[in-house]
């Protein structure tokens, strides 16, 4: 029991201080880009409900978790009852604090970079296809299912530096409208030029497709 005391200390330790580097780097993009308080709500509100499918699991887990231990209080030999709850308990913390910040930073940014990002021109530097194609057996019949990720990666120059970032695009038309060097419009944060994102109702407009083909 010792022992799994200290590894549930050392995953929440970890994941807590992960949960605060993040909020703080969001507490940073919103003093430096002076982003309303209106504004921060908003891009809250979208980034959690990029989330809301995940935060019901586990928040279901949670309280599962939470549900077996107190039937545990209940019964005459516990032990392996704790055990399993406080195993579900702790983990299903760990992701929600460790995972959920991350990905809500990252959706976050987007949100800032749309609305306060400058405009910009990048050029294809490479292109790849991702095979994720899979057979699925139902009943005595085995399909195959084709499934390909469209990736595309660009550069752009700021201040003298040079910034790269990818993105996928759904449709194989519109990644093979692209050809490397091709220029797309972006817009990116003049604080953070790593963060950068690709125009891509106006890229879809530039060649002449549907908004749909391109995202």
């Amino acid at each position: 029991m010792k022992q799994f005391g200290a590894v549930v200390d050392f995953l929440m330790y970890n994941a807590l201080k992960h949960k605060h580097t993040i909020f703080r780097v969001v507490d940073e993009v919103n003093y430096v880009m002076k982003i309303t308080p209106k504004d921060r709500i908003n891009f809250s509100m979208v980034a959690i409900k990029k989330h809301s499918g995940i935060l019901a699991i586990l928040l279901v887990f949670i309280a599962m978790g939470i549900l077996l231990i107190y039937i545990a209080t209940k019964i005459e030999e516990p032990i392996a009852l704790y055990g399993f709850g406080g195993f579900v308990l702790v983990f299903s913390l760990f992701a929600f604090f460790y995972t959920i910040p991350s990905s809500f930073l990252y959706y976050y940014e987007q949100e800032v970079t749309k609305k306060y990002g400058s405009y910009a021109l990048a050029n294809i530097i490479h292109k790849e296809i991702e095979d994720h194609s899979y057979q699925e057996t139902i009943d005595n019949r085995v399909d195959y299912i084709e499934e390909f990720h469209y990736i595309l990666t660009y550069s752009f120059e700021y201040n003298g530096m040079r910034y790269e970032n990818s993105f996928h695009v759904a449709s194989k038309i519109c990644f093979q409208a692209l050809s490397v060097g091709a220029a797309i419009p972006i817009k990116f944060l003049r604080t953070n030029p790593k963060k950068s994102s690709v125009r891509r109702v106006k890229l879809s407009k530039e060649l002449g497709m549907k908004k749909e083909q391109c995202l």
